[in-house]
């Protein structure tokens, strides 16, 4: 298996890791293999190791980066309205924050398929993208400046040479998938010129660790980060953070806006930083109150889905985002249980299996025939559940829909 294995933070250094959560061997989130395929999903192991002086979690066990994102990489940004919705809201926190955008030069690092630098290109800004999977087409197509590459110091000088510094540098829950965070850091401050705005956006380790949201804990992830993290970070890039948010996306992100050392103070509206702070101190308890509700939610979904298979036999699900993988995996589903998982139309997950079993992946237009309107379907994008029933409803689907994680599981 082409894994490293990690003893040390990765953000600040320290050696005192703990080991706070095993969730045994599972497939990568993308491995997706056609439909047809004999062909099978390698599972790695899953273990969560959490640093107490930074409040870190890390992937203790690393999958290279080029068997993760590789050409292949099925994800589209632009197929999930709560993504839209907050990629829009990010660019006018920007520009709230920072002031007119209007010719500003903006790097989206792992910009997938160009959604985010749509927005900044409506306000006037230059657009440009990094991305190493073949979603940066889509991009390109958009007419946005494209890098097919993962960011290197090499990439950040050629992006330097030929367009000059960026104003701003984004990322988009993808300092998370990033693995060398030593060399990402390198790569970032050739990127930015004394007045320039890092923004960080990330799903918040206490949103994840509140809301018992472990099958986030993927190998895509190799790092969930607190504010103490981003602290942390802003000072290896010798900055300041001078703004915090904490939207809602993805059940609860942290935004981070990270400048010049010279800022007076962080903005920060609603939010006491000393109590997020404070609260982080907590993290590693929350570790532990997580492990037991996932053995309560295991009983407690596997019971359900039983008692409905005994009624009808078959279910269907709905919507596969990676993280759904994990979920599958741990609640033993295959196919014909699960008669199949649907997606948009034009989703390139279409014509794939769940990884680690043979439930098919299958497009809308099967689930929306009228065979299938009554049927009870499981929703697999638990943490999107209005825009998910919304969309059914529109879609005239009448059948019993349930999460396969929520609040009544613990």
């Amino acid at each position: 298996m082409n894994i490293k294995e990690i003893d040390n933070c990765e953000v600040c250094g320290s050696n005192d890791l703990i080991s706070v959560l095993n969730l045994g061997y599972l497939p990568m989130c993308d491995d997706l293999i056609p439909i047809g395929s004999n062909r099978e999903c390698l599972n790695y192991p899953t273990e969560i190791l959490f640093c107490e002086s930074c409040k870190t979690a890390h992937q203790k066990y690393q999958i290279e980066k080029e068997i993760l994102f590789n050409d292949s990489y099925h994800y589209r940004a632009r197929f999930t309205l709560d993504v839209i919705n907050g990629m829009k809201e990010l660019v006018l926190s920007t520009k709230s924050h920072i002031g007119e955008l209007s010719n500003k030069k903006i790097l989206d690092v792992g910009c997938n398929d160009g959604s985010l630098l749509d927005f900044f290109r409506n306000e006037g800004a230059e657009t440009f993208g990094v991305e190493p999977t073949d979603a940066v087409l889509d991009a390109k197509e958009k007419k946005h400046i494209t890098y097919k590459n993962y960011l290197t110091p090499e990439v950040s000088n050629r992006i330097i040479n030929e367009n000059g510094k960026m104003d701003i540098v984004s990322f988009t829950n993808v300092f998370a998938h990033i693995d060398d965070l030593k060399q990402l850091i390198r790569s970032v401050k050739l990127l930015l010129h004394e007045d320039s705005t890092l923004v960080i956006e990330n799903h918040y380790l206490g949103s994840i660790l509140n809301n018992y949201q472990f099958d986030t804990f993927y190998h895509e992830h190799p790092r969930t980060y607190s504010l103490s993290s981003f602290i942390s970070i802003a000072d290896s890039l010798n900055m300041k953070i001078s703004k915090v948010e904490f939207p809602s996306r993805y059940g609860g992100n942290i935004r981070i806006f990270i400048r010049s050392k010279n800022i007076d103070e962080i903005v920060c509206e609603n939010i006491d930083i000393s109590s997020v702070l404070d609260n982080e101190k907590t993290f590693s308890f929350l570790f532990q109150e997580m492990k037991e509700k996932i053995e309560i939610w295991k009983e407690n979904k596997t019971n359900q889905i039983n008692n409905l298979l005994k009624k009808h036999n078959k279910i269907l699900a709905k919507a596969f985002p990676g993280r759904a993988a994990i979920l599958m995996k741990m609640l033993e589903l295959d196919y014909p249980e699960v008669i199949g998982v649907f997606e948009k139309s034009g989703s390139k997950k279409i014509g794939h299996y769940v990884p680690g079993t043979r439930i098919p992946i299958l497009s809308d237009d099967d689930l929306f025939k009228k065979n299938n309107l009554n049927k009870p379907l499981m929703n697999l994008a638990w943490h999107i559940p209005d825009e998910i029933r919304s969309y059914l409803k529109e879609n005239n689907f009448k059948g019993d829909v349930f999460e396969i994680i929520n609040l009544n599981d613990w």
